[in-house]
């Protein structure tokens, strides 16, 4: 089976991430990927890692997700996977039930992206996963979890004027290049909701209220027929995605 390149970056929370958590207690090769002003403490907190260390402080995320990518395509890295590190389990699923699991599951859905010409690929949320009736969900948003194909991706970028959003823009971008993206259901992950636990993107982001800009901006790049701002239930700014729409030949935007 194909080696696994996992790359977990990490901000804030050297003492609270429960990934890093589990990763210390299995053999899997990891490398987190920090800030220089955070390196050492990571450092001596897990010793047992492998650590790229980005060249600047407080880039951003979208700046996190662009380095972790040219690097691996300077690298000659066919694909990898980059997971929040907040994500607090992962599991396999056995019709309606959900069993925990470890980085096997990555394993698994690798081989399962390659054999369907997945270019971007993710494990689906928990609450979802369970009453799936499809074993991949094709074309749409791939988070937390992510796997990408750096030979059908090459050059590719996340956009950080839509930071916030960065992920959901760059399945969209892989779509409009003709590209699959594929969430499995066969293998899932759990993390808390969006902005509920200190470190990573909770002070920089979400306390700031910053995603009403990115979602004005989504909708400025890729059109109100395509992003609908909508208010979630808990008041937050979000935006619904009418994937079907992206390669619309209505479509003029690109």
């Amino acid at each position: 089976m194909e080696k696994l390149n996992i790359y977990i970056p990490s901000k804030n929370r050297v003492d609270n991430s429960t990934l890093l958590k589990f990763a210390e207690t299995t053999e899997q090769d990891i490398t987190v990927v920090v800030e220089p002003q955070d390196y050492e403490k990571y450092k001596i907190k897990y010793p047992n890692f492998n650590y790229l260390v980005l060249p600047i402080n407080n880039g951003g995320i979208t700046y996190v997700r662009n380095f972790i990518k040219k690097y691996t395509e300077n690298n000659s890295i066919d694909n990898y996977w980059q997971l929040d590190d907040d994500l607090t389990g992962l599991f396999y699923r056995e019709g309606t039930k959900l069993v925990r699991t470890g980085f096997e599951a990555l394993k698994k859905a690798q081989e399962q992206f390659k054999n369907n010409n997945i270019a971007l690929g993710a494990l689906e949320y928990r609450q979802f996963a369970w009453s799936a009736t499809k074993e991949l969900i094709i074309n749409s948003f791939c988070d937390s979890c992510v796997y990408v194909d750096n030979i059908k991706l090459k050059g590719l970028t996340y956009r950080q004027y839509v930071e916030g959003k960065e992920d959901r823009d760059f399945a969209m971008q892989v779509i409009k290049l003709g590209q699959k993206t594929a969430r499995t259901t066969l293998f899932a992950f759990s993390a808390p909701a969006n902005g509920s636990n200190a470190g990573g993107l909770k002070e920089i982001f979400y306390d700031l209220g910053k995603e009403l800009i990115c979602v004005n901006r989504m909708v400025e790049l890729w059109g109100e027929n395509i992003c609908v701002p909508i208010i979630k239930e808990n008041g937050r700014n979000d935006i619904k995605i009418i994937w079907d729409k992206i390669n619309s030949k209505q479509i003029s935007l690109f």
